[in-house]
């Protein structure tokens, strides 16, 4: 009958047309889907900054020059000048020993060669009016040349009486007081340049090839309100430890204001690449389809798949550069996009719709 085959076409034409739309775009969202609420934190506006990729580091930082001072023969200390904590110049005096027997010996030695010099000077006289030989002149000369050793030799004892600090720099230890005795090599003084602070730290050997000398280090010190300071790769070993097959790389970290005390941990990044002032989003936002990456973003109060070419990392800041597919101020999605579809509409909690 012709109703029933009218009633037949209308219902195939129902089912092919439910058909097609099961049979859209994949992960495209259907007209009647309800709109995806968002929080505030599931969101980030793209932004542009610079960003900085590069081989993570950690360790503690230590003097460029640290010496220590020991005792340079037995005798009580009679004076100590310095505390532990005070600035010294290069020079300084530290210390005093009792002078003792070396006070004696080089005012002895310096008398006895103004004696061989006079007396060399009154021989070379008495040659030139031929009343004294070659001979006599040349053992005038010799005593004279082997008085002049000797009171040097006594006048370098002499001075070790007085310690003097070697470099400019801050007294970290003192291990003696006024009137103590002390040994040949006994320790008095650590002495500290922190002008300079050397920052020590390990690398996978996978990475060696992209340390170099002179790389910029960016580093956080512990104690320091978080204050970031730069640093350079002044030395690169030779050699891996045989068992972590890790290699040490020693960082200059210039402090001259010496705010930077020895010993604080640090951690940072050996910088490899840099961009400046480019698009970044964070890392959060930027998922893999196969070899392509995408962003979801809100636009227009809907969800849209964009298809991002990304560049430096900044695992530091958690950031991506994203060389095309985003602008500075969209608003991409951070948190998880399980159940979400280009299309969809979206609402962000705390937001006018």
């Amino acid at each position: 009958m012709r109703i029933a085959r009218t009633i037949s076409g209308l219902v195939l034409m129902g089912t092919l047309v439910a058909l097609a739309g099961c049979g859209g775009a994949k992960g495209a969202a259907q007209s009647g889907d309800p709109p995806a609420l968002l929080a505030a934190s599931d969101v980030a506006a793209v932004i542009r900054t610079d960003l900085t990729a590069g081989i993570p580091v950690s360790g503690t930082l230590k003097p460029e020059s640290d010496v220590n001072i020991t005792a340079a023969f037995d005798e009580v200390v009679e004076t100590v000048r310095v505390r532990e904590g005070q600035a010294v110049a290069k020079g300084e005096v530290l210390a005093r020993f009792r002078a003792g027997a070396r006070g004696a010996a080089a005012a002895s030695a310096a008398a006895a060669l103004k004696v061989a010099e006079a007396d060399w000077e009154r021989q070379q006289n008495l040659f030139k009016e031929g009343a004294v030989s070659q001979r006599d002149v040349d053992g005038a000369e010799a005593a004279y040349r082997a008085a002049q050793a000797n009171a040097a030799d006594a006048t370098r004892r002499f001075d070790d009486v007085t310690v003097r600090a070697p470099i400019a720099g801050v007294i970290a230890t003192r291990s003696v007081q006024s009137g103590d005795r002390v040994a040949s090599g006994d320790p008095m003084f650590e002495l500290v340049d922190t002008a300079e602070l050397e920052f020590e730290a390990t690398v996978p050997s996978e990475y060696l090839e992209a340390v170099q000398v002179g790389a910029s280090v960016n580093l956080t010190v512990n104690g320091s309100s978080g204050r970031d300071v730069a640093g350079k790769v002044a030395r690169v070993n030779a050699a891996a430890d045989p068992a972590t097959r890790q290699v040490k790389v020693y960082v200059r970290v210039a402090n001259p204001s010496r705010r930077l005390v020895s010993g604080l941990f640090a951690s940072g990044t050996i910088v490899t690449k840099r961009a400046r002032q480019t698009v970044a989003v964070p890392s959060a936002a930027v998922h893999a389809d196969g070899a392509a990456s995408y962003v979801l973003v809100v636009a227009a109060g809907k969800l849209e798949r964009r298809v991002v070419r990304i560049g430096v990392r900044d695992d530091g800041r958690d950031l991506v550069e994203v060389i095309s597919g985003l602008a500075p101020g969209d608003t991409a999605v951070v948190g998880p996009i399980e159940g979400l579809t280009p299309g969809q509409p979206v609402q962000i909690a705390g937001r006018a719709s």
